[in-house]
């Protein structure tokens, strides 16, 4: 009984330190999976998180959406804009500009038609569109008759200027076109300006009490 008793504490105390071994080895291993695990989810998180902001083209929205209807349309933009009253003005910068540029075209074909004629020696024949109800070259002084009697070289001359006004009528043409599209857009922007009525200014005196700097004495103006 004694002997068996021996073995018993024998093998107890040899399975014991192997035992110990083995439930500190499977804490060990157990700690960096936990860790792994969760730095996979913590990475799955930011990666989910992140989105990829697109940006904006000046022709979204609102203005953009004005600024093209009145490049297509003059004036269009602005009735988008519910400003009624300044379409009466683009129409009217827009049609004057086009009036120039329509009567200095016109103007132009004139002298080098009657400069061509004059040329080739034969009589001077212009279009109709030259002949006015007066007889006058559109937006001159001058009668189609004297072109008759007028030199190559003074002819000449007047087609060149004709041709330079012409120019420069399609240049403002353009210009007045396409800021009747800008006009749009910056209204259209500037609809959606949260403008506070309470626009008071505020004027009175002010005492500097800074410890670390002599005293001194003001007045401030707060809007």
């Amino acid at each position: 009984m004694i002997k068996n008793r021996n073995l018993l504490s024998g093998y107890l105390s040899f399975v014991k330190p192997l035992l110990l071994v083995a439930f500190t080895t499977l804490s060990i291993v157990s700690i960096p999976l936990t860790s792994i695990a969760q730095a996979e989810e913590d990475t799955i998180i930011e990666v989910t998180t992140t989105e990829k902001v697109k940006k904006g083209s000046i022709f979204s929205g609102r203005p953009g959406k004005s600024f093209l209807m009145s490049l297509a349309i003059p004036g269009a933009g602005q009735i988008y804009n519910k400003s009624y009253l300044r379409v009466p003005c683009v129409w009217g910068a827009v049609g004057g500009m086009g009036y120039l540029m329509i009567k200095n075209t016109q103007q132009y074909h004139c002298f080098r038609e009657a400069y061509i004629d004059k040329i080739d020696g034969v009589p001077i024949t212009v279009p109709e569109y030259c002949v006015g109800k007066n007889d006058k070259i559109p937006l001159t002084n001058i009668y189609v008759y004297q072109l008759t009697d007028a030199s190559a070289a003074s002819i000449r001359e007047l087609r060149d200027q004709a041709n330079t006004n012409r120019q420069w009528a399609i240049v403002g043409f353009a210009a007045v076109w396409l800021l009747n599209g800008v006009d749009a857009y910056v209204d259209a922007h500037l609809k959606d300006f949260d403008i506070d009525e309470d626009l008071s200014i505020d004027i009175g005196p002010m005492m500097d009490d800074d410890p670390y700097a002599p005293m001194r004495v003001g007045a401030f103006v707060k809007f």
